[in-house]
């Protein structure tokens, strides 16, 4: 007598048989996540084009001056606005994931593969929240233009070069902390170049700009109808006022270059799609929810394999065994579920 097959065992192997399929048939191509490097690339990419796309249209419509106006000015009007806050949106949520993605570099880099304990792990979760935090900032910045709220905007910046600069430092002692192993030393050289050229930029920003180089106070109030203040040279603050633009820019390019410079050590890496587990549904009822696992379990078995458990189980012999239709399978289960009354738990919604 050859053994049976219970119906459970027919469920458990057809699940099996939906996992190798799986398995076997999807690749990292398939799932687009074999090429994690690409990932900062993009942040760089939507970064200068939304400063300069934004710059090209303001100064064409002569909505700022030509020659280095502030980046926020040449997206606080309408059309530029709109690509600028596009555009600088996009940037903000590649940096998030950028940032995500250096954060498990490090866990993978220092658990999985030496076991390694220690304050890194603390540290590294705080260097997460604080790179959320400046994409935050620069999402801020995108989408609360200075000529409308300013002050909001003036905190988005603030919090995107702000918490970027420490992001940056913090993260060059990590590289030098996992060098030479995965990454080469010139990298974190030109990281520490680009930090150092990030603060000096930082400082003289917030000192030449907004306090050394004030606009004339007879130009306020022609900000915010169709444009802003045209410098001419001639003004006696005009210097200041050039160097404090002309650092922002640069401090936006280094922070970019410096997010552009993990893509070296995220080549040689890759992501698991995430995956997504059913624990609860409803059960026919809006206010019940059924866990009921043995369900879920037993319909991929008439779905992949179209047999009838029933025929299969009080059959007695592999002659007497024979396939059955997909309609004979849906009445066979749905008997078999109505015979085996499966555990329920309901949860009020």
């Amino acid at each position: 007598m050859p053994n049976k097959v219970s119906p459970l065992g027919l469920a458990h192997s057809a699940e099996c048989a939906i996992v190798e399929a799986d398995a076997a048939n999807v690749t990292l191509s398939d799932m687009g996540l074999n090429k994690v490097w690409v990932i900062p690339l993009f942040t760089f990419i939507f970064s200068l084009a939304a400063f300069l796309v934004s710059y090209v249209m303001a100064a064409s419509l002569g909505h700022v001056s030509t020659f280095w106006p502030y980046i926020s000015d040449s997206g606080a009007f309408p059309p530029e606005s709109c690509v600028f806050g596009q555009l600088l949106n996009m940037a903000a949520l590649f940096l998030a994931i950028t940032v995500y993605l250096r954060h498990r570099q490090i866990v993978e880099f220092y658990w999985h593969r030496f076991k390694q304990v220690g304050r890194w792990r603390n540290v590294s979760c705080g260097l997460l929240w604080l790179g959320y935090t400046s994409a935050f900032g620069v999402s801020m910045v995108a989408n609360f233009q200075e000529n409308h709220v300013i002050y909001v905007h003036y905190a988005g910046a603030l919090l995107a070069f702000g918490c970027g600069l420490i992001y940056t430092w913090a993260q060059t002692v990590f590289s030098y902390m996992m060098n030479p192993k995965l990454a080469r030393p010139i990298v974190s050289h030109a990281r520490l170049v680009l930090c150092l050229l990030s603060s000096v930029f930082f400082v003289s920003m917030v000192v030449f700009g907004p306090i050394l180089g004030r606009q004339p106070k007879s130009a306020d109030e022609l900000d915010g109808q169709e444009g802003f203040y045209k410098w001419s040279g001639h003004e006696p603050n005009y210097v200041e006022h050039m160097i404090g633009t002309c650092s922002e820019w640069l401090l936006a390019i280094c922070f970019q270059m410096y997010i552009l410079s993990f893509a070296i050590e995220l080549r040689h890496a890759y992501c698991h799609a995430p995956k997504l587990k059913l624990i609860a549904f409803l059960d026919g009822e809006e206010s019940a929810v059924s866990t009921d696992v043995f369900d879920c379990c037993v319909v991929p078995a008439k779905i992949l394999t179209g047999v009838n458990p029933r025929h299969h189980e009080e059959s007695s012999s592999d002659d007497d065994y024979k396939p059955a239709t997909t309609e004979e399978s849906r009445e066979s289960f749905r008997r078999f579920n109505e015979d085996i009354e499966p555990t329920r738990v309901s949860v009020k919604m």
